[in-house]
């Protein structure tokens, strides 16, 4: 059978390189080992006469192409040529599609990166302004006096600032160093972000945790202490200043102020806090907690899982910190 050699193709195609390297160790070898080549004289006992290994070669090759053609339809070169010419046209209309995507994207971030540092400078603009206003205003700066307790009502502390807020505002206070002024400290606010640099280095850079009027935000300092007051983009309750610092428990704050007079969003966040504290004490799932229950039951009985047919036991699971743990 002319298959039983196969596997003797298949090892010398993969060694070679592929079919040209099959080909060309296969007539290696004919040249080398055999008188395949040879055109021999009348008479000769080895080799061909002129012509024919080249027609028996030919001949061989017609024949599997043949079988070929039983199964595959037969191409012609003018086919083949139209077909090349719809796929180049195609990859280029899909190059040029790329390109101009590509440059589509680097054109919407260098207008992201010019819409943010011209936010950035307009807010410090305003903060100069604010500056050069207070360092004019002799009763400010001459008969301020600061309270020597920190505020932290509905706040609280952390390693480098200590703040409170109210329903609109939030007032952040640090301690700087002897000699520190406005000259050598630098306070940047924007919309979502707060930055405080003191004699160049960087004391508080972070995204805060809600969005801020810049433009109604100030900051003084008196005393070698730090006060910026940040006025709130909307009327709710912080958990911290900056985000991934220390958070307060936001249904410790005090507020006199009725849960309905806050706005539909607001009420839920605070009732989704409490709902969860509540259950946290009764040792029941939180809100994520049950939503990933719910998750879990459904892939309990999927296909393929190893729980298939058997009841749902949430105890193999750990849900703590919010992260699912077998």
């Amino acid at each position: 059978m002319v298959d039983r050699f196969d596997e003797h193709f298949f090892l010398i195609a993969k060694e070679t390189g592929g079919i040209e390297g099959l080909l060309n160790s296969l007539f290696s070898f004919l040249l080398r080992r055999t008188d395949y080549y040879y055109e021999c004289d009348p008479g000769d006992k080895m080799g061909f006469p002129p012509g024919v290994a080249l027609n028996m070669l030919g001949n061989i090759f017609k024949k599997y192409q043949d079988e070929h053609y039983k199964i595959h339809k037969k191409k012609s070169a003018q086919e083949y040529k139209e077909k090349l010419e719809i796929y180049q046209r195609k990859q280029k209309e899909q190059q040029e599609k790329q390109k101009e995507q590509e440059e589509q994207k680097k054109e919407r971030q260098l207008q992201q990166q010019q819409q943010k540092q011209s936010e950035q400078s307009e807010c410090q603009k305003q903060q100069d302004v604010k500056i050069k206003q207070e360092e004019k205003n002799d009763s400010f700066t001459n008969k301020q006096k600061i309270d020597p307790y920190i505020n932290t009502y509905n706040g609280g502390q952390t390693e480098k600032y200590s703040w409170s807020q109210s329903g609109n505002d939030v007032v952040v206070t640090m301690k700087v160093p002897e000699g520190s002024n406005k000259k050598n400290i630098k306070v940047i606010i924007t919309a979502s972000t707060l930055t405080v640099k003191v004699k160049d280095n960087v004391v508080v850079d972070g995204k805060l945790y809600d969005k801020v009027k810049c433009d109604e935000s100030i900051w003084s300092i008196e005393e070698n202490l730090l006060t910026i007051t940040l006025e709130k983009g909307q009327e709710n309750i912080w958990k911290t200043v900056i985000q991934g610092d220390q958070e307060i428990d936001a249904t410790k704050v005090e507020n006199t102020k009725p849960l309905e007079d806050f706005d539909s969003e607001t009420q839920g966040a605070i009732r989704k806090i409490m709902y969860d504290q509540q259950r946290k004490q009764q040792g029941l799932p939180t809100t994520e907690e049950e939503q990933q229950l719910e998750i879990l039951k459904k892939a309990w009985d999927a296909e393929g899982s190893p729980f298939k047919g058997q009841p749902f036991d949430p105890s193999k699971f750990n849900l703590s910190n919010g992260q699912i743990q077998f």
